[in-house]
């Protein structure tokens, strides 16, 4: 289980929010997030001799499995105004009123004493308006209302939790984003769902090749489709008497709670990409519940012809859903790993951007380790850097900030923000940044050079899995002058701001973002749109059968490609 996290205590400017306050003595598990935390703290860390905490009068919001712990509601900012591209201005005479002034996130609810129908009727409401990518999404509220409202009804009067869930999921899973969660306080009915609609498996793990064929990338020994002859690399033609291609058409992965079948860290949310959604569909075509049968068209290697087999489903303990995830998730721990690679190389890996033992603060630890292992890689002369971000659970944006400052050579832009603002019932752009504890907005958070720097190719691990300010990092660091995102697959194309909170009957949580990163002109940052978003590989790792048989069987096929890239980026004559 991971660690168990106090909710931070509010100060008297804190806006009371209810029930997240009492959270602990409701049942609700109090999960510390990951993949969700959003800290600003501190001046640029070059010379650190002070402890610098969160800005006094913040607080900071605990939802299982959201991107970024929250700059939660000042109930008042002071008369603040914009300075240049990334500070502040002086105040000078008698200044305009800053729109930013009075400012207050939006309050979390509570709706767990009313019916579902009601419940979920406020609840979309709530999301309707604060929601941060609502347009940017093209989400039609009216037709999601139109779909699940007669659900969620329905359930209600047969009494029915499980169908009552399965419409909360479908709901969530309807917003393509992978900061929108569903938590469970009791995992009884995600959990006996999960298994009774994927919880065996035929013995076999599928993969697409880049081609479009579907594989077996792995076969379990002994296992059902080993015992029918199926072979390794066996290119699967139809499943379920139905050409392969449509039977994963038929597949939604919003119908299966897949953190709960898995045992991955967090709440339910959706695929942000349809790349990733179609990672999922192919992962669940080969599981079903324990006894289900299912007649499959298969090509063994080297044959011409292909075979018919029944096979049946067994419980196998989720193996055929681990040996193939192309987005696999990170160790939850706060450890920076790093080390001298055959070669020469440094490598450096990061699973999140968060202190597990200090959520409140900068994660200072985290810097110096990360400057550890820069200064480790400079002083062996590495003729270049893997930094591996696979998985990574995101954390402090300020902290993605300063990590990347060690592969820059000048100051670069990160993000402004835009929250929710309830006066208006529009989007403010307001940036919070801890350098100044007393007056946290600013007009941008940006990256500035640390010492030392390490001036030589850089290659960055990503994939689906990489989610939040660990998207923010690999974008920083991709701005260096020699540096390389590298991935069978890009990023999870999710970079909100969390906070917005729901509780609603049955013990459920729906979170979401309320607040969005932009650039300079105030375009949205790496949240996905029409299926696509998050950080692109700029060497792709080619989907090839030796490639995805070599993987499923534990090569790390995508560190030897960072390799390679790194070889061909020192390489003069290909430079």
């Amino acid at each position: 289980m991971p660690p168990q996290l106090p909710f931070a205590t509010p100060t008297p400017l804190i806006e009371k929010r209810e029930p997240l306050e009492n959270a602990a003595e409701q049942g609700h598990p109090q999960e510390p997030s990951p993949s969700s935390c959003f800290f600003r703290a501190g001046d640029p860390p070059r010379e650190r001799t002070e402890d610098r905490g969160i800005v006094k009068g913040l607080r900071i919001q605990r939802v299982g499995g959201f991107r970024r712990c929250l700059l939660a509601g000042l109930l008042c900012l002071g008369a603040l105004l914009l300075g240049d591209t990334c500070g502040r201005a002086e105040a000078t005479g008698s200044p305009p009123v800053d729109p930013r002034e009075g400012f207050q996130f939006p309050l979390s609810a509570d709706l767990s004493a009313l019916s579902w129908t009601e419940a979920f009727e406020a609840a979309h409401g709530k999301l309707s308006r604060e929601y941060a990518f609502g347009e940017w999404k093209s989400i039609s509220w009216t037709d999601l209302r139109a779909r699940f409202l007669p659900r969620i009804r329905r359930a209600l009067q047969e009494k029915d939790e499980r169908a009552y869930y399965l419409a909360l999921l479908g709901y969530v899973c309807s917003l393509p984003d992978g900061h929108v969660k569903l938590k469970a306080e009791a995992l009884s009915v995600p959990a006996a769902l999960a298994a009774e609609r994927a919880g065996s498996g035929f013995g076999l793990a599928a993969a697409e090749l880049e081609e479009g064929q579907i594989i077996a990338a792995a076969i379990l020994p002994k296992g059902p489709a080993d015992r029918a002859g199926i072979r390794q690399g066996a290119e699967i033609l139809a499943w379920g008497n139905e050409p392969v291609e449509r039977a994963l058409e038929g597949i939604d992965p919003a119908t299966v709670p897949l953190k709960t079948l898995t045992g991955a860290f967090g709440g339910e949310s959706p695929q942000a990409t349809e790349a990733h959604r179609r990672l999922e569909r192919i992962r669940l075509l080969p599981r079903a519940p324990a006894g289900a049968e299912v007649e499959a068209v298969y090509r063994n290697p080297g044959e011409a012809h292909p075979r018919i087999v029944r096979l049946v489903a067994e419980d196998d303990g989720g193996w055929t859903l681990s040996r193939v995830d192309f987005a696999r998730r990170a160790e939850l721990s706060d450890r920076v790993e790093h080390r001298i690679l055959p070669g020469g190389f440094g490598y450096v890996r990061l699973g999140l951007e968060l202190d597990l033992a200090d959520p409140e603060h900068y994660p200072e630890g985290l810097f110096r380790q990360f400057q550890e292992a820069i200064r480790s890689f400079v002083a062996a002369d590495a003729p270049g850097v893997v930094v591996d971000l696979r998985g990574n659970y995101g954390g402090s944006d300020r902290l993605a900030a300063d990590l990347a400052g060690f592969f820059l050579d000048g100051p670069s832009f990160y993000e402004a923000q835009e929250y929710y603002d309830g006066r208006t019932g529009g989007f403010l752009r307001i940036t919070f940044d801890e350098r100044n504890l007393s007056d946290p907005v600013v007009d941008c958070i940006s990256m500035e050079p640390q010492s030392p720097r390490y001036a030589g190719p850089v290659a960055v691990l990503v994939n689906p899995g990489t989610v939040s300010s660990g998207e923010g990092l690999a974008m920083g660091i991709r701005r260096a002058p020699r540096a390389r995102v590298v991935g069978f697959f890009g990023s999870n194309g999710s970079f909100g701001m969390v906070g917005g909170l729901i509780r609603i009957p049955g013990g459920y949580l729906i979170g979401y973002p309320f607040g969005r990163s932009v650039d300079r002109e105030g375009r949205i940052q790496l949240d996905s749109r029409n299926g696509v978003g998050g950080v692109h590989p700029d060497v792709r790792v080619p989907r090839t059968l030796e490639n995805v048989l070599a993987f499923a069987a534990g090569t790390d096929v995508e560190l030897l490609h960072a390799l390679n890239c790194l070889r061909e980026m020192g390489d003069p004559a290909k430079r």
